[in-house]
């Protein structure tokens, strides 16, 4: 957790007060899902149906070995995948829920 948030320096995260402004989204009724790596075209791997209403995209990934989703784009891969959790993740995982107690 702790590398995750490195990644996001916390100037970038922290906001003044009464510098949030709120929008409301605009659904897309025709949608297409992309994925991207850095300002290279975007590559489309799921649609909705023709005709149909809009509906959320869901990535369901069991924890099974050999599961996983992995994107490619001009020799980059991309990949979601489940695998053993680590002795370093546990310690992780045991001192965020003593945080929580």
């Amino acid at each position: 957790m702790a590398e995750q948030l490195d990644l996001f320096p916390q100037e970038e995260l922290q906001q003044e007060a009464g510098s949030i402004e709120s929008t409301k989204p605009t659904p897309i009724l025709d949608a297409e899902w992309c994925f991207q790596f850095f300002d290279n075209e975007p590559i489309i791997f799921a649609w909705t149906k023709e005709g149909g209403e809009g509906a959320p995209m869901v990535i369901n990934i069991d924890s099974v070995e050999g599961e996983g989703i992995s994107f490619n784009q001009n020799g980059m891969v991309f990949r979601i995948f489940p695998k053993a959790i680590s002795e370093n993740t546990k310690l992780e995982r045991k001192k965020e829920n003593e945080s929580k107690d």
